[in-house]
């Protein structure tokens, strides 16, 4: 899937929570009836359009930590895998336990006959009792209420319940990022369509390598000209957003920054970044955001030629 669309339907959820659930072939992230792998969620995060909010534990194998467990039920005399779930009666008189459906008798005018010793049970609790559900191996047809429990994981190793490892995972929720960039994702595809009349070639939510290594999703960026950034901040007092937009601006050394704003930035934040590199521009008068990133976007080609 194309960062365009995962970050619309990150935008989806709102304030839902993302949270791991084991499935099939173990832990998974699920979306919308959309299945994420753990690694897809870490690159999302790391991407910073995911922010972790919770914490969750999940039992794994002792030996290679997969969240794919299945539990596994043994005979506890021959060690069987075939075990069958019964309610089941025993006969006091001749201590026979079996499935209820092997006492039921023939006869209308009674319930249930042993078929052991032959006898009648009339009354439970004196002929006979219920002591609930019980299994039964197929192979060695031992019978009890306890077997067993094992666990296996899909690589096929066994551990005793209490023996498997803990592994914590998290919940995450959309970050401020994705609820900002899928607010003005139309304004910024039109935008894009509009450049490309100009022969101008934009690229609406890329991804790009910074000297660091770090990849940074950019809202938008013109690259056949030059390299410009474009960003849209509806809250451009926030500091934090600023030291991200700073820091990007460092590792993509060779590209500059345009920031658009509907509120005045203070100006005691504009000291703490080159002005030359990145440029904020408060749309006072109300211009559509596609129009405004046109016409900086030809005001700055223009006065490269």
């Amino acid at each position: 899937m194309d960062i365009n669309t995962m970050i619309l339907v990150l935008r989806s959820l709102g304030d839902g929570e993302i949270k791991p659930r084991i499935k099939n072939l173990g832990l998974i992230y699920e979306i919308n009836d959309m299945e994420l792998t753990l690694e897809k969620i870490n690159e999302y995060r790391e991407n910073e359009l995911l922010l972790p909010v919770s914490r969750y534990s999940y039992p794994a194998c002792s030996t290679c930590n997969s969240t794919a467990l299945h539990i596994i039920f043994e005979c506890p005399t021959c060690k069987g895998r075939m075990l069958t779930k019964h309610d089941m009666i025993v006969h006091y008189e001749c201590s026979y336990i079996a499935p209820a459906d092997e006492f039921k008798s023939n006869y209308a005018d009674v319930l249930y006959k042993c078929p052991k010793c032959g006898k009648q049970l009339s009354k439970v609790g004196i002929d006979y009792g219920r002591p609930g559900f019980g299994f039964r191996c197929e192979k060695c047809k031992f019978i009890t209420q306890y077997p067993v429990i094992r666990v296996e994981c899909d690589n096929g190793h066994t551990s005793n319940i209490y023996d498997l490892n803990m592994v914590i995972f998290e919940g995450y929720k959309v970050s401020d990022t994705v609820n900002n960039l899928a607010g003005v994702y139309e304004e910024l595809v039109t935008a894009a369509k509009m450049l490309k009349n100009y022969g101008l070639k934009a690229d609406v939510l890329c991804k790009v390598t910074g000297a660091s290594g770090a990849v940074h999703i950019i809202p938008f960026m013109l690259k056949d000209e030059m390299n410009l950034i474009i960003d849209y901040i509806p809250n451009p007092n926030d500091a934090m957003q600023w030291f991200k937009i700073i820091a990007r601006s460092i590792d993509l050394a060779n590209a500059l920054s345009i920031v658009v704003t509907d509120k005045p930035i203070d100006a005691h934040i504009l000291t703490t970044f080159n002005t030359s590199r990145i440029r904020v521009i408060y749309n006072k008068d109300g211009l559509r955001l596609s129009e405004l990133i046109v016409q900086e976007v030809l005001k700055m080609v223009e006065d490269q030629v």
